[in-house]
């Protein structure tokens, strides 16, 4: 089985910005994974550091093994995952 590592910044400013509502999404779409048919192991990880070097307007930031997401938005992170998830 594919893993997928999704970190989420969890900083006042990200979770300002949006960053709950991704996580929300994304443990909404873990408890779906069978219904969906998804044969990625989606592990969530939420970091106060992730936007350290990043400038305020980042700001929510999310990686997606390795790839950062900078102004991330729920849908952005959602179809990014399930492109992820599909690949062979």
């Amino acid at each position: 089985m594919k893993r997928l590592q999704v970190q989420v910044c969890a900083c006042n400013k990200c979770i300002m910005m949006g960053a709950m509502e991704i996580m929300e999404n994304i443990e909404s779409l873990k408890k779906l994974k069978v219904q969906l048919r998804l044969q990625t192991q989606i592990d969530l990880i939420m970091d106060k550091k992730i936007c350290g070097d990043l400038s305020d307007d980042a700001a929510p930031v999310v990686i997606i093994n390795d790839e950062v997401i900078e102004q991330a938005t729920p849908e952005i992170v959602m179809e990014k995952i399930v492109k992820l998830t599909q690949r062979k």
